[in-house]
């Protein structure tokens, strides 16, 4: 009787364990070899970096699949990802949606942030605008920001020649990603989901 109770208990703890580590999945990185951008948070550099970097491979094969050239991808990207009204089904991958949820999980996107779900009072957030090379974007940005009148469609036009500086302007490359392609997931990932139940 002892070693039936004993037997159960160390099936039950195993169970435990196991669906603990199901539910700890941790995110695959698939650009860890490249040059990191950004140190704002130790445990969310990495994945802030392997967001940008997604997103680039992302934008590159929806928007020049030919030539692959990043300048021309981002041209063809940035009003439509600004304004919301890009292909996001079409353009985001399956690791890109796992990034997604890891940046929901982690607080850096919201459920429903009203105009962005990006959380601008994240630290990580916080970081990335202000050591963005454009000061006078971060500047106007932390100015909406206070102000509670943020709204990255504000920037579709001002943006819309970013592509020539994205190789040199890392940081702000990544702002990019997290307000004109993550933050505008939310029903992608939902799609995604309920298809695979």
């Amino acid at each position: 009787m002892i070693k039936i109770n004993q037997l159960v208990v160390v099936i039950l703890l195993l169970s435990v364990s196991l669906m603990s580590c199901d539910n700890k999945k941790e995110l695959a990185l698939q650009h860890s070899e490249k040059e990191s951008i950004t140190t704002c948070g130790d445990e969310d550099s990495a994945l802030l970096n392997e967001a940008l970097y997604q997103f680039e491979q992302d934008i590159t094969e929806a928007y020049d699949p030919e030539a692959k050239i990043l300048n021309s991808a981002y041209g063809r990207y940035l009003y439509v990802g600004f304004t919301g009204t890009a292909e996001f089904d079409r353009v985001a991958t399956s690791h890109s949606i796992t990034i997604y949820k890891e940046l929901l999980a982690r607080n850096i996107l919201l459920e429903d942030g009203g105009t962005s779900n990006l959380n601008y009072k994240h630290p990580a957030v916080q970081c990335v605008i202000n050591n963005m090379e454009d000061k006078d974007l971060s500047t106007t940005i932390n100015a909406l920001v206070e102000t509670n009148t943020m709204n990255p469609k504000l920037f579709n036009s001002r943006m819309r020649n970013f592509g020539r500086q994205a190789k040199d302007q890392r940081v702000t490359a990544l702002y990019v990603a997290l307000d004109a392609f993550y933050q505008h997931l939310a029903p992608v990932a939902q799609v995604a989901q309920e298809s695979n139940e």
